[in-house]
């Protein structure tokens, strides 16, 4: 698969996932408040997942956006997106604490890389927390 990972403004990732992402109980804001910086893997130019992460503080990043279209899952497209995002946190040496809101579909992947549940929600979103 010729996947391609490319740095997108808020405004382009908005207009192409805000639908999605509600629809999966993944929360975007219209306009940026948090700052998110985004990371979009495109297959022949279309953008087909995204993630997302803001700093809280200088050592705190809070990943915000986790999502790939159902038709590319299982196709180690997330695993590429999050790698990507984990390298570019890592560069930053300041940086001691990631936390994130996880729904069903991305708490597995948060528990397999050593995240630890800090609470559940009664939506069932929950909250992960990892010390780097």
């Amino acid at each position: 698969m010729n996947l391609k990972i490319l740095v997108k403004e808020h405004k382009e990732v908005y207009k192409k996932f805000n639908t999605v992402l509600k629809k999966s109980r993944v929360a975007i804001d219209k306009e940026n408040k948090t700052k998110t910086k985004y990371l979009v893997a495109t297959y022949e130019d279309n953008p087909i997942g995204v993630v997302g992460y803001c700093y809280l503080t200088d050592y705190h990043v809070r990943f915000k956006i986790d999502y790939v279209n159902s038709y590319y899952r299982g196709k180690k497209v997330y695993t590429k997106l999050w790698n990507k995002r984990m390298n570019i946190i890592f560069k930053d040496e300041k940086v001691r604490k990631i936390t994130a809101y996880c729904t069903e579909m991305s708490l597995p992947k948060y528990l397999k890389e050593g995240f630890i549940i800090q609470s559940v929600s009664k939506s069932k979103i929950t909250y992960v927390r990892s010390q780097v």
